[in-house]
């Protein structure tokens, strides 16, 4: 069930009407993750600099919507009553922006490179990308390590994490969502899973299920950003009964011999396995112990 809102921006009847034609390229989502200076900056430099689709993801308590309309007129808000999760932020932005790419940003972040012919020949590499992950910088400017690659520790998945190199990096999950996304391809595969709790445990499994279905993840040097206030970017790992969800995706299914087998393994949810893994068994192209082993570790 939707929970949330669309405000939408004043001139959204002509890109109705132009929609009926032909389909808007690109969306920026910009997720409200800072103070209200950060957002109000944000959205100044983007409808400065940007003439595309511009939306904010956000909650009731966190704006006064008249104000904001005033301000911005040309922007959508999709405002949530309860604080929202990392999933339903984005799942609302794609199934709200109606173009063929969306860019996931945040307001605490500033955007420092944006280099449309190299990710658009990335996007369009075979096979198509679901995603291209931006290169990160904490306050102080230094790259933070946002490249993952698929790793079995014992019976548990924990990714190791990488530098990312200044060209295209195969990487396992978008770090904190951030991203240029294929909304079709996104919406294909589903998008983010709002049954799993912990936006780790949510973009782990996107970006799990992305692989296994054929569509591969991209870190891209063409795209960079730099969080202006945060010297440490820490993920939470910690584990909740919903991580046998994600487990149940990315270990029920196995190749054999060309063969897909549904077998029950390490924390699988056999229920979920038999309702929606099953019957969707079909669209892996791989499983998880053959993507750790073709995985190229980044130099």
């Amino acid at each position: 069930m939707q929970n949330y809102q669309i405000i939408s921006r004043h001139s959204d009847i002509n890109h109705l009407i132009s929609g009926l034609h032909s389909e808007e390229f690109l969306a920026v989502g910009i997720m409200d993750t800072g103070t209200r200076e950060n957002l109000e900056e944000s959205l100044r430099w983007y409808t400065n600099n940007y003439n595309h689709n511009i939306h904010v993801i956000t909650q009731s308590e966190r704006i006064n919507q008249d104000n904001m309309n005033s301000m911005f007129p040309d922007v959508t808000f999709i405002v949530f009553d309860q604080a929202p999760s990392l999933s339903e932020r984005i799942n609302a932005l794609a199934n709200t922006c109606g173009t063929t790419y969306f860019f996931v940003t945040r307001s605490d972040v500033d955007l420092v490179d944006f280099n449309w012919q190299g990710i658009e020949k990335t996007m369009q590499s075979e096979p198509r990308p679901v995603v291209v992950t931006p290169l990160i910088f904490n306050k102080g400017k230094e790259l933070i390590p946002s490249v993952r690659a698929p790793h079995m520790h014992e019976k548990d998945i924990e990714p190791m994490s990488f530098i990312p190199g200044r060209g295209i990096d195969a990487n396992l999950y978008p770090f904190l969502g951030l991203g240029l996304y294929n909304r079709a391809i996104f919406q294909r595969i589903r998008g983010y899973d709002d049954e799993i709790e912990n936006a780790y445990w949510q973009a782990l499994d996107f970006g799990t299920r992305s692989w296994l279905y054929g569509y591969p993840i991209y870190s891209s040097c063409d795209l960079a950003v730099i969080f202006f206030g945060k010297q440490f970017l820490i993920e939470d790992r910690s584990e909740n009964k919903t991580v046998s969800r994600y487990y149940t995706k990315a270990l029920s299914v196995r190749m054999v011999r060309g063969r897909i087998i549904v077998k029950k393994g390490y924390k699988t949810d056999k229920r979920f396995m038999i309702d929606q893994v099953k019957p969707r068994a079909g669209l892996y192209k791989t499983d998880f112990a053959t993507l750790c082993e073709n995985w190229i570790i980044p130099m």
